[in-house]
């Protein structure tokens, strides 16, 4: 999703003793990437291989720590996967923009990488219902949206913990593509399911964007490392010392546990804990909850939107909210990423790929023509809400609910540690802020172990 937005807050990782406890080994299928077993006796169970886990493992084994790897899915990457399969070209299933620039360690690795990277565009196309808008109408449309972020920083500002939908305007005939800009497009969320002060106290951003895939850093960073693959946690046992791991693949016991799942897994109970955590760390996995963000992704042959490379679509829209934002002509590549987010986002996953389709296809013959059908190739839809190892897109704090991000990434027992985009303090959302969360816990946990 591309960014608009400001400021930062930090607090650090609050230390513990941490109990030097005994553990058993333990073989599981699936290796990756290296070695054909992993230590025994390992001191740490690392849960997920998205950005976050990928970033403790590393600094684990920079740190002599033993660890055993483990990821449900049948790839690394988690949030950030790049095929070729479907277009035969780069296409990221999940995060496309590059942000943060040097807080994020993917920028230097992408800019070291010898591959096309480059900071986005801003050129913009905006549409009435049927077709191109006027300049008064465009004029009118950035007005609207700077009134509606306007009213949001203000609140966020004040440290009103406060839904957008209770302070932004809605009397400019474009103020819903405001409210749909700045929540659905950006948050994956409606205006009425996120937080004023948590969207202030996020970083603002520049984009930027990698040629040959957000997912392909992620991978390359990967490598080397061995992740048992197909591996799902499906219960931590942690009342006794040390904790056990329970997995498709079998039963891990160790002195600690990195868990980088989504707060969407964590919510849903994807993961069992025995004993349960305690309420208040439950409560934070609902507070700091997961949003719908989709890709309805189409190759064109030709330039129709006429914005030349990666250029931006919006549209009117009305109170239905039914509305994409279009990232176009990504890279040169002819591929056009239609964006859907917040409860409608979640209606058209749950209505089907099909549906989804149509109705951004329908809607682009609306507002550029026959063109769209003449030269549109093929397309493919995400689904992240129905992933269960994911469950959602990103996460942010509900209404009320800024100051639980801190009780999400403290441990628990000195046993259980978070890590991933929904714990850092103000690049949440980013691939960044995960890779960020997973190295300063390795760290820590480290100088704990060592």
């Amino acid at each position: 999703m591309p960014s608009r937005h400001h400021s930062t807050a930090r607090s650090d990782f609050d230390r513990r003793r941490f109990l030097k406890l005994s553990s058993a080994s333990v073989l599981l299928p699936g290796f990756a990437y290296g070695q054909s077993s992993f230590p025994s006796n390992p001191d740490v169970v690392t849960v997920g291989a998205g950005a976050a886990g990928i970033a403790a493992a590393h600094k684990l084994r920079e740190r002599g720590v033993s660890y055993v790897h483990v990821e449900a899915a049948a790839q690394v990457g988690g949030r950030v996967i790049t095929e070729t399969g479907t277009f035969g070209m780069p296409y990221d299933v999940g995060a496309h923009w590059v942000q943060n620039e040097t807080r994020n360690p993917y920028f230097e690795r992408a800019k070291s990488s010898g591959g096309r990277f480059y900071r986005a565009p801003e050129e913009y196309g905006i549409y009435n219902e049927s077709g191109p808008a006027s300049e008064d109408e465009i004029a009118s449309m950035w007005e609207a949206w700077e009134a509606v972020e306007g009213a949001i920083s203000k609140a966020g500002k004040s440290r009103q913990d406060v839904a957008p939908a209770s302070v932004a305007p809605t009397d400019n005939p474009w103020s819903q593509t405001g409210w749909f800009g700045i929540g659905s497009w950006e948050m994956g969320k409606d205006m009425d399911a996120f937080s004023c002060l948590d969207w202030w106290e996020s970083a603002g951003s520049n984009d930027w964007y990698y040629a040959d895939g957000y997912g392909t850093l992620v991978a390359n960073h990967a490598k080397g490392l061995d992740v048992a693959l197909n591996t799902a946690v499906t219960k931590i046992t942690w009342g006794g010392d040390g904790v056990e791991v329970e997995t498709t693949g079998g039963t891990i016991r160790a002195k600690a546990v990195i868990l980088t799942v989504s707060t969407g897994v964590l919510a849903g109970e994807g993961i069992a804990f025995d004993p349960p955590l305690p309420v208040e760390k439950q409560e934070s996995f609902n507070a700091i909850s997961m949003g719908f963000y989709n890709h309805i992704a189409l190759h064109f042959s030709e330039d129709i939107f006429g914005l030349g490379e990666d250029g931006y679509v919006l549209h009117k829209v009305d109170d239905s909210f039914e509305a994409f934002g279009v990232l176009v002509n990504a890279s040169g590549t002819g591929l056009a990423y239609c964006d859907v987010g917040g409860d409608f986002a979640r209606e058209l996953e749950l209505a089907g790929a099909d549906t989804a389709m149509d109705f951004v296809v329908g809607k682009l013959r609306n507002l550029i023509g026959a063109d769209v059908d003449k030269y549109l190739t093929k397309g493919t839809v995400s689904e992240w809400g129905k992933d269960p190892f994911v469950r959602g897109c990103y996460a942010s704090a509900a209404p009320g609910g800024f100051p639980m991000r801190e009780v999400l990434r403290q441990p628990v027992g000195d046993r259980i540690f978070f890590a991933g985009e929904a714990c850092h303090e103000d690049i949440w959302a980013t691939v960044g802020g995960a890779d960020v969360t997973g190295t300063r816990v390795a760290e820590d946990l480290a100088d704990l172990l060592v």
